[in-house]
């Protein structure tokens, strides 16, 4: 019940003890608001602010350009008086006092040249429902690594499925290898890829793959301060412009399309066009980087990145859904490996304990048998099976063999997979999945058929058949009369050429 309505009741004569009776206010509390002017305000509740006690320190975390997140995560841990309120609350009142610092005069943006062969640039793009024209592409998404040479302005593009670790990595040697080097520093903004947090000095902690990427390829890598993006610079324009110069109205049939068209407007942009920075083409700039470079590293065209894998206790390790064997020696230990385009190199320190082909599927099992030995001593069955394993995964062909071998000789299985892994292993695979195809073919199931098989010698390689000439067309074959001649009309023919000679002399 307002003000007005006590005020109101009164001057109709109501008595206070009707008034609070109807107003449901206490007699007292009626009596205090008549004496009161009728539009009087309650004064506000004096209650200090759960976050301005952190001003001095918000103020500090500010200039370090500390993000929200983090200066919210720093006030919950205060010992004495942690902040128990909501984010928004805390958000809202550190906006303004953001949105104030940007009009400072500190804040002013300084741009800056780069040197030769100093700085390179990376950043990520995004694009939703990329303009495929194949139906099934459609509605996918696609991510483009962009970087740039700050001093020449030489840029660099490729589109990917994903922004994964890997894809990061690879991207950035792919430009290594472009450019014939390796530039001092390597800036770019604080993804989770490069910058896995802050320390308490606010120094970017670095992920583990690419800071031992920087320390191989001998780069610096340096991260903007959290939210200042405008530090990316070039880098940050050049998202930009790929959207609104390349990808804006065109279309592609494919991802193999866009390869071809994106190489052929980035010889436009850095060979044939003038950038605006500076007067000059990019790929003439470049040259005067090329001698400031860093060395492109050996490793580079089959570089391995860097992680750790712990080994599960069936002596495995995970990674991709796909696990691979390492010696049983090494359960529970944590090992270093090396994620190579086509391989995978595992490491107990600086000693290389297994080598595996990398697989691409998911939940594959990629099992060495002979890192079980001490287990196959006191587990014969083991080994069989483990032999097993290994010859199915050779081929679909080798898979239906042993299916075969195993559904006709089970009770003698141990004998035939055994003897079947030792040929593969003492002839190489490639000869033994010959001779299981030549088995197969003469439907014989057994491990001795394959082994005489691989001991026949090899066939004799066939003389190779002379190569007639074309005979000619119908038409192109003159025929020739048969002239018999006698010896008198030869003799004839010298003793006349003699003359003619001796003649001219």
């Amino acid at each position: 019940m307002d003000r007005a309505t006590i005020h109101y009741l009164h001057q109709k004569g109501w008595a206070k003890t009707e008034i609070a009776q109807f107003t449901g206010h206490h007699r007292d509390t009626i009596s205090r608001v008549l004496k009161e002017p009728i539009d009087q305000q309650p004064a506000p509740r004096q209650r200090p602010s759960a976050i301005a006690v952190f001003a001095p320190q918000i103020a500090t975390w500010l200039d370090q350009q500390w993000s929200v997140q983090r200066m919210l995560e720093e006030a919950r841990q205060h010992p004495e008086h942690p902040y128990r309120g909501s984010p928004a609350a805390f958000y809202d009142y550190v906006r303004p006092l953001k949105q104030a610092r940007k009009g400072h005069p500190g804040q002013v943006p300084v741009r800056f040249n780069g040197l030769a062969g100093e700085l390179l640039q990376i950043d990520w793009g995004e694009v939703r429902r990329f303009p495929f024209t194949r139906t099934d592409l459609a509605s996918q998404t696609r991510y483009f690594f962009a970087a740039r040479l700050k001093y020449s302005r030489w840029m660099w593009v490729r589109f990917t499925t994903d922004m994964r670790e890997e894809t990061l990595l690879r991207c950035l040697i792919a430009v290594f290898v472009a450019i014939g080097g390796v530039p001092w520093v390597v800036t770019t903004d604080n993804m989770k890829t490069v910058v896995i947090g802050r320390d308490h000095a606010n120094q970017p902690i670095w992920h583990p793959a690419y800071a031992k990427c920087a320390a191989e390829f001998g780069f610096l890598p340096d991260a903007c301060d959290p939210g200042a993006g405008n530090q990316k610079g070039s880098v940050e324009n050049l998202v930009k412009f790929v959207k609104h110069n390349f990808l804006l109205g065109r279309r592609f049939r494919d991802d193999a399309h866009l390869a071809e068209e994106a190489s052929g407007w980035l010889y436009q942009v850095n060979v044939e066009r003038e950038s605006d920075a500076t007067e000059q083409p990019p790929a003439e700039l470049l040259g005067d980087e090329l001698p400031q470079f860093g060395p492109l590293p050996a490793v580079a065209h089959e570089y391995g990145f860097f992680d750790t894998l712990k080994v599960s206790r069936e002596s495995l390790v995970n990674l991709d859904t796909n696990r691979y064997s390492v010696p049983v020696a090494l359960v529970g230990q944590l090992l270093t490996v090396r994620i190579h385009p086509t391989r995978i190199a595992l490491y107990a320190g600086d000693t290389l304990v297994a080598t595996h082909p990398r697989q691409f599927g998911r939940q594959q099992r990629i099992v060495i048998p002979e890192h079980y030995e001490p287990v196959f001593a006191r587990k014969p069955r083991a080994r069989v099976m483990a032999y097993r394993d290994w010859l199915v995964q050779l081929s679909p062909q080798a898979a239906a063999y042993v299916s075969q071998v195993c559904r006709a000789r089970y009770a003698a299985m141990e004998h035939e997979m055994v003897t079947l892994y030792q040929l593969a292993q003492q002839v190489g695979v490639p000869a033994f999945l010959a001779a299981i195809a030549l088995a197969a073919e003469a439907q014989t199931v057994g491990a001795e058929y394959v082994q005489a098989i691989l001991a026949l010698p090899p066939p004799c390689p066939r003389a190779p058949q002379p190569v007639m000439p074309p005979e000619l067309p119908a038409v192109l074959q003159v025929p020739q009369r048969v002239v018999t001649r006698e010896l008198a009309d030869y003799e004839q023919y010298v003793v006349n050429r003699a003359l003619v000679g001796g003649g001219a002399a």
